[in-house]
C-alpha cells in the first residue's frame, strides 16, 4: 500500500474534512502504475471529487479503469502537468 504524500493528505483534510481518513485510505489503496507519479493521480481523483463524496468515488472508478482521461479531465495530462499540480497542491 502507497502512502500518500502530505500535500495530498492536506488537501484531502481541505476538502472532507472529518472523511478525509477515508479519503487517504482509499487513496492509498489506488493501484498506480509505475510509469505515473502517484501525486498526479491521487490529486486528480481529489480536482475531479472538488470535496464531494459521490465525485470521489466517480473519480476513483475512473483511474481504476481509464487513469488517462481522468488525467485529461483534470488538466493534469499535459508536459506542465508538474507546475499544475503545484499550482493546485503547492510546491512537493
Amino acid at each position: 500500500m502507497a502512502v500518500v504524500s502530505d500535500r495530498i493528505a492536506e488537501r484531502a483534510a481541505e476538502d472532507f474534512g472529518r472523511s478525509a481518513p477515508r479519503i487517504v485510505s482509499a487513496l492509498e489503496r489506488l493501484t498506480v502504475s509505475a510509469s505515473l507519479d502517484r501525486d498526479r493521480l491521487q490529486a486528480a481523483v481529489l480536482i475531479a471529487a472538488r470535496g464531494n463524496l459521490t465525485l470521489f468515488e466517480d473519480a476513483l472508478e475512473q483511474a481504476r479503469d481509464d487513469w488517462r482521461d481522468l488525467l485529461v479531465r483534470t488538466d493534469l495530462a499535459g508536459a506542465d502537468w508538474d507546475a499544475r499540480l503545484d499550482e493546485a497542491l503547492g510546491l512537493g
